[in-house]
């Protein structure tokens, strides 16, 4: 997938106001670009100032923005009040020579500014008729308006961004999504399931939102038997007594520590391409190695964590990204804080042994993977499956493990499926 896609032939069309009014073609390009700045927000608010963002299409010199003139003026303020709709820091035109960084190349490519120079004059002075009108409305093209979503001080103190959808007096399910992942990343799960039960999640501790200082940071709990507790905590917020748990990679070992530790309070689990540790019992994937490795190394001390996070500026990091994901799974690497922070958070969970937790959770489980995931190995989730009481397994043919993230309608199905047999 190229890291910064052109405009498609038929997109180009929409844009260009093909049998359209001038306006309601501008009206659209300013949409596109507003759903867009509400989903690179959380990145962009993490990210060291200025953060820039290229303007001209793929392959063009750096600095190409110095030749805009006065359209890269006016593409800056229609930036600006889009951010400002966004709640999101203001980005900068790139009209300079530096090259990009790893994260502002993500930034470029959600943005997809290159659009904007193919629209017809016309167009382009109807945008500074419609900006102000669609940018106050910019937040209700993104993930924080079309989902309940408010803040709560968990079990400890520590802050939480939770999130909900779908009707209250349905199931209850709590998603329990990957560590350090922001809520945009597991969004066609809470919309798929909220079709049909009630959906409630959150993001990992002291990662987002009032993130707290340093020695607040580090004063708290970091292991998995405290992120189970948010799980709890996230639940007790929205009334419900009782829920399935639907887990994502990482999310499974907390699903699986609440199952275990709070038996009364989940129905049942479905463990979806889990990220276990097993010790010699199952085998791991070169991924896994490198990323527990990462974990401990960025954990030991903010330092090196800052150390660390260098690396992931250079663009030669996103090779292997999937550019329509790679704003939410290269979040929390976007500062030296956040990579210390992450560390420990999904370290803990990635170096915690499951085996202890299988002969005590005796609930119905689905356990979910597919055979050639590359990243989670799937022995891990069959020996998950083999060990639970109460578990059956599901190996897909094929789906690797970011694949599993669009909640794809097989997959989808599946789950709900499984909820509404199991669930209470």
């Amino acid at each position: 997938m190229p890291l910064l896609p052109t405009v498609n032939g038929s997109d180009r069309r929409a844009l260009a106001g093909d049998d359209e009014e001038p306006q309601a073609s501008a009206r659209a390009a300013v949409r596109r670009l507003a759903a867009s700045m509400s989903s690179v927000a959380p990145l962009v608010n993490a990210l060291d100032a200025p953060v820039r963002v290229a303007v001209s299409g793929p392959g063009a010199p750096a600095g190409a923005g110095l030749t805009l003139g006065e359209l890269g003026d006016e593409i800056q303020a229609l930036l600006d009040r889009l951010a400002d709709g966004a709640t999101a820091r203001r980005i900068v035109l790139h009209r300079d020579a530096a090259p990009l960084s790893a994260f502002e190349l993500i930034v470029s490519d959600r943005l997809a500014l290159a659009s904007m120079l193919e629209l017809p004059p016309d167009v382009l002075r109807a945008l500074r008729m419609v900006v102000d009108d669609v940018a106050l409305g910019t937040r209700a093209h993104g993930v924080e308006a079309a989902l309940e979503h408010r803040e709560l001080q968990s079990w400890d103190g520590s802050r939480l961004r939770v999130y909900a959808d779908g009707s209250s007096d349905r199931k209850a399910v709590v998603l329990v999504q990957a560590c350090g992942m922001p809520i945009g990343l597991c969004e066609p799960w809470m919309r798929r399931l909220a079709q049909e039960f009630r959906v409630i999640t959150w993001e990992s501790r002291g990662l987002f939102g009032a993130m707290g200082t340093a020695d607040e940071f580090d004063a708290r709990a970091h292991d998995v038997s405290a992120q189970a507790r948010d799980m709890l905590a996230v639940m007790d917020h929205f009334g419900v007594e009782r829920a399935h748990a639907t887990a994502l990679c990482g999310g499974a070992v907390i699903a699986l520590a609440a199952a275990a530790t709070a038996p009364e309070r989940i129905s049942s689990l479905s463990l979806w391409h889990g990220d276990y540790e097993l010790g010699e019992d199952a085998p791991k994937t070169q991924h896994q190695r490198d990323v527990q490795t990462l974990m401990t190394m960025a954990g030991r001390g903010r330092a090196k964590a800052a150390g660390l996070q260098k690396m992931f500026k250079r663009p030669s990091v996103l090779a292997k990204i999937r550019a329509d994901m790679a704003h939410h799974v290269m979040y929390p690497y976007a500062s030296g804080e956040l990579l210390y922070r992450y560390g420990r958070l999904n370290g803990a969970i990635m170096d915690h042994d499951c085996r202890s937790l299988l002969d005590r959770v005796d609930q119905p489980a689905l356990v979910a993977t597919s055979h050639d995931d590359h990243t989670a190995h799937p022995d891990g989730s069959r020996y998950v499956a083999g060990k639970l009481r109460r578990a059956e397994l599901y190996m897909g043919e094929h789906g690797d493990h970011l694949s599993l993230f669009e909640a794809e309608s097989r997959l989808g199905d599946l789950a709900a499926a499984f909820i509404a047999r199991e669930a209470n």
